[in-house]
Formats: C-alpha cells, structure tokens, sequence
C-alpha cells in the first residue's frame, strides 16, 4: 500500500471504526495509529481486511524488526523519564547556579538555551526547570531589564 492509498485507508477506517487502536483502545491523541492488514497479507487491502492498530499492538501482532524506539510500555517509559529526570535537573540546577555566581544575572533565554545544551534536554524541559528554581519556593526570581527578562538570586527579605 503507497502512502495515498495509506492516507485514504487510515480517513476510511478513522470514520467507520473511530480514531483508536482496535487493540488497547488508545486514541490517536495518546499513539501514531497504522493501518493493519488482519489476515497479515499486504496485497489484501479489502476494506473488512484493514483495521487502526497503534505501533506498539501492530509489532506485537506482526513482529518482524526491533521495536521502535519511540515505542514502550507505559510503566518503562515513566520509569525512564523519571530517571532522566532526576539526572537531568541537578545538572541543570548546577549549571544555573554557576553562571548566576559568576555573572550575578542572566538573560532568561541564555540560561534556558545554554543550559539546555550543556546539559543535554530540550529546551522546554530547561524552562520548566527554571520556572520551578524561579517560583515562590525557590531561590532564584525573574525580573526585567527593558525587553529583557532576567534570572538572579532572590533578594533576601525580612519576615515579621
């Protein structure tokens, strides 16, 4: 099946059957759905012969290669990103801790963009993290200089 016969399939069967995948019932929001052959021959492309299966039901149904990268379990793929994360954001936290003691304030963007890089994370993750070191439990603030947002230490305040 070409990819116009593929597009043309998968509008079909999102409108006869609903847009999910007929295996674990998740929708196409949540996985890439594909266009399955039921009866696994490919040159069968009778429209009560195709079916939307995610990436992941259509290995296990047909495996014929590694499974894709981009596709796990969802219990592993919380567990890897809660470790990368616990790795990630105390090297982040690290990298904004040194560049704020050596230039006393930074531009937002800078540390969101180079830290990013440094640490290796996208740069939305980077921004989370800021915003998270920047709330009011943390010690970091932002304030602006002109069109410039900044990242510095919060001022200390006395508490009555």
């Amino acid at each position: 099946m070409n990819g116009k016969q593929r597009k043309k399939s998968y509008n079909f069967l999102s409108k006869r059957d609903g847009e999910f995948c007929k295996c674990c019932r998740k929708l196409s929001s949540e996985v890439q759905l594909v266009v399955d052959h039921k009866d696994n021959n490919s040159k069968n492309n009778l429209k009560q012969n195709l079916q939307l299966l995610c990436r992941a039901c259509n290995y296990l149904k047909n495996p014929r290669r590694p499974l894709d990268l981009c596709v796990s379990e969802d219990v592993s793929e919380d567990k890897n990103e809660l470790q990368t994360s616990r790795r990630t954001e105390p090297q982040f936290r690290k990298f904004v801790f040194h560049e704020l003691n050596e230039r006393g304030e930074v531009p937002e963007k800078d540390l969101i963009y180079s830290g990013a890089e440094d640490v290796g994370i996208s740069s939305i993750t980077a921004e989370r993290y800021l915003k998270k070191m920047c709330s009011s439990r943390g010690i970091c603030e932002f304030s602006n200089r002109g069109k410039t947002t900044i990242v510095r230490y919060k001022q200390e305040q006395t508490y009555l």
